[in-house]
């Protein structure tokens, strides 16, 4: 019986899940990058390093499944972008998905080419490109631009240059149309970038080699594993997730927080993007608030022995608007505002208050959704750390006024197998079929929602000015 692999490189590790051909989850894994941790994300040869380690790992939880891995699909970090030689050498610095360093060349973005959307952020692939021009002095040796995925991809069947059209996106990619605006491509002509350096885009599942040799014996797999395009971190999360019906949403509570809804056609406004997942739409948008910045006040030690100190259906009076660095890209774009200051005291007072912050920021970001005529309905779904806590399930639950599910397959690793299988089972329009466990739901109650509406009124009406 053939398996399939899913690998997920994510913020600060990497994770892997092997599933047969049911879609059953046969072994998982997972470890920390070989880094320092304040350059893991952005230490390209750290995920290399990385990717033998899991395979070691894997190897040694389920020997059979792995020898029979037919084909293996990668998701990365959404927007983290490289420059490499034809070779696949890295040209310059690894820019994470965070990074905001590139806000002159997202404003310089927003005159040129006022309709493109997500790109007009500093975060974004394109800004990040501009601000290498301008700063990379080797620029001319430049040969192929990626993202995480899709250079490890490439080290993996020595096939440059190809990327999925979720992880382009950022880049100015129509995924409609299936190619770059010619606008867009003016723009980086006028920067003196020639477009011929872009990745060619093929659709999610779709095989894009087999595995070299010399990979092939550093994983012990074969050379006849074929490699398929995969995806961004977060739509793998969805995909694992069972996004299928319209309407459903689902909030991916990591180091930084990420929001999907399932919608019948794209949506590129008001800071939102949209990925694509075989024949419907994911609409989406991603906060760099997130479980990192509580991770930076306390460990996860205290904040467990916190969490039955919270009063989940009484607010605090504080507004706090809790950024782990500089910088916000949704629900408003302030590429170099540091957010509220955080008070230093690792008490129950300031944990609410964090959490409520957060929450806040989820709420805003539905309801920038929800004015763009985007349906929500359902639980929300969860997926993440964050969704081990729960004091915040129920926080969020009150302050959405939704019901809030934490859902039970949360790796985005299980995503990207299952985007691996789809190509062998009918296509991507299987992941619908999938079935999911039902996880545990927080209701809202009635009178805890009334307490907190005029806080989330409130907290809108105070840092929409910081906005740019």
């Amino acid at each position: 019986m053939p398996t399939y692999l899913g690998i997920d490189f994510g913020t600060s590790g990497l994770r892997g899940m092997i599933i047969d051909e049911n879609l059953k989850t046969i072994a998982s894994a997972a470890l920390p990058y070989p880094a320092c941790p304040s350059e893991t994300l952005t230490d390209s040869q750290g995920w290399l390093r990385g990717l033998e380690m899991l395979a070691q790992q894997l190897r040694s939880v389920h020997t059979r499944a792995w020898s029979a891995i037919k084909a293996m699909s990668l998701d990365g970090t959404s927007g983290t972008l490289l420059l490499s030689d034809r070779l696949g050498n890295v040209l310059g610095p690894v820019l994470a998905y965070s990074d905001q360093r590139a806000a002159a060349q997202a404003q310089q973005l927003s005159q040129q080419w006022p309709e493109g959307g997500i790109c007009l952020s500093p975060a974004s692939s394109l800004s990040k490109l501009l601000w290498l021009r301008r700063h990379l002095h080797n620029f001319s040796d430049v040969h192929h631009v990626h993202h995480q995925a899709d250079w490890v991809a490439a080290h993996l069947t020595d096939h440059w240059g190809i990327s999925d059209r979720g992880n382009v996106l950022k880049m100015g990619l129509d995924a409609q149309q299936m190619k770059y605006p010619e606008k867009m491509i003016n723009i980086l002509e006028t920067a003196d970038i020639d477009p011929a350096i872009l990745p060619k885009v093929v659709h999610e599942g779709i095989s894009v080699g087999t595995l070299n040799k010399s990979w092939a014996q550093r994983l012990g797999l074969s050379t006849a594993v074929q490699i398929r395009a995969g995806c961004t971190d977060s739509v793998a999360a969805a995909t694992a997730a069972g996004l299928y019906m319209p309407g459903t949403a689902l909030s991916s509570l990591g180091s930084s927080m990420a929001f999907k809804v399932v919608h019948g056609n794209p949506i590129n406004t008001m800071g939102l993007y949209s990925h694509y997942l075989g024949d419907f739409c994911l609409v989406g948008a991603a906060s760099n608030a997130g479980a990192g910045t509580l991770l930076q006040h306390f460990q996860r030690e205290q904040m467990r022995a916190l969490e039955s100190s919270i009063h989940t259906e009484y607010p605090s009076a504080a507004l706090l608007y809790p950024l782990a660095s500089s910088g916000e890209r949704f629900p408003i774009q302030a590429p170099t505002w540091p957010g509220s200051t955080i008070h230093t005291g690792q008490n129950a007072e300031t944990f609410q208050s964090l959490l409520e912050g957060l929450s806040y920021i989820e709420a805003w970001g539905y309801d920038v959704m929800e004015k763009a005529e985007v349906r929500i309905q359902g639980p929300i779904k969860t997926v993440g750390g964050g969704s081990m806590n729960a004091a915040w399930m129920q926080m969020r639950a009150h302050i959405l006024n939704r019901p809030v599910e934490i859902t039970m397959d949360t790796e985005a690793a299980k995503g990207s197998a299952l985007i691996a299988a789809a190509a062998d089972l009918g296509g991507i329009k299987i992941l619908g079929q999938t079935p999911s466990p039902p996880g545990k739901i927080f209701y809202p109650a009635a009178d805890a929602v009334q307490r907190y509406a005029p806080y989330v009124q409130k907290f809108q009406e105070k840092f929409s000015r910081y906005s740019v």
